[in-house]
């Protein structure tokens, strides 16, 4: 069996070493008629009916698109540049951001970090494959190439967004975003900006969005090493948009001899000295003691 330190290496998680330095969400305190419109919600948010989350696609995506087009095509700091009418890898974001809102994939962190991580490695392998004077023969292959790398990217920085795999493909492959250069960045960046304050204002009327900004585990821990050199966080706060989040900043020290841990797997592993939960699990106070319970009598049961 590989070390420890080799399975760390083959399990890589970027949010384990991100987490902790993530600063914890603080929309609960801004005033309500401000904090809704960025995805706050002081009790648990429900979907509507069918109908009005149908009816509230519509509006985002038509006025998100336009707001888009509108932009791209009139505004001369843009239009200058030759911008495709509308980005394609765009509508593919429409959907997710106005259809499929609670899904992680639509979430900000994956939209902006996901079409950034791909647009620049579109452009970055086009413009490594220019080199060649058979461009124009051999561009199918930067496309391709381009979207392995970029696809890896997303996996390893946890900012997998479908979409992204049109954006870097067409900067790879489309004449007319090839000719764009390095613009293309910053014109998509302004499409998908554009498209997230539309989003904010129209999901937010009926539905909840975005569910989380940055991740729906617990982020803001400060690291602390440990006799065995494992890195613990203390449990100071989640990254949630809800009210729940109160309940999981005091969990860590609920009980102070019971180290309190949160993954994203979906289990629940207690020994002598720790306890690991799903991130979505909420523990009561009576519950941590009854687990504290139990835990005394592991440790009991090896001594």
């Amino acid at each position: 069996m590989p070390s420890k330190a080799a399975s760390n290496l083959l399990d890589f998680d970027i949010d384990s070493h991100l987490n902790p330095y993530i600063p914890h969400n603080r929309l609960d305190r801004l005033p309500r008629s401000i904090s809704r419109w960025l995805g706050y919600r002081h009790d648990e948010s429900k979907d509507p009916h069918a109908l009005i989350q149908w009816i509230s696609t519509f509006f985002g995506v038509f006025l998100g698109l336009l707001t888009v087009g509108a932009v791209y095509n009139y505004a001369p700091a843009i239009s200058s540049h030759n911008p495709p009418i509308i980005i394609a890898s765009l509508g593919a974001t429409a959907v997710l951001e106005y259809s499929a809102i609670r899904t992680p994939l639509a979430q900000p962190r994956n939209a902006i970090l996901g079409h950034a991580i791909c647009a620049i490695m579109g452009v970055s392998i086009s413009k490594l494959f220019q080199l060649s004077p058979n461009f124009e023969h051999i561009q199918w292959v930067a496309g391709a190439l381009s979207c392995a790398i970029a696809t890896v990217m997303m996996a390893m920085t946890n900012t997998i967004h479908p979409p992204g795999g049109a954006t870097v493909v067409m900067a790879a492959t489309q004449p007319n975003v090839i000719a764009m250069g390095w613009w293309f960045v910053p014109v998509l960046m302004v499409g998908y900006t554009l498209m997230m304050g539309v989003a904010l204002l129209v999901n937010n009327v009926a539905r909840q969005y975005p569910v989380y900004w940055w991740t729906p585990q617990e982020v803001g821990g400060k690291l602390r090493k440990q006799g065995d050199g494992e890195e613990v966080k203390d449990m100071e706060g989640g990254e949630r948009t809800g009210s729940d989040a109160s309940s999981e900043r005091t969990l860590g020290h609920a009980v102070p001899e019971l180290k309190v841990y949160t993954h994203a797997a979906d289990e629940i592993v207690l020994t002598a000295e720790r306890m690991q939960l799903p991130a979505h699990v909420k523990v009561t106070a009576d519950e941590l003691a009854l687990i504290e319970s139990l835990r005394a009598r592991i440790e009991a049961a090896h001594d």
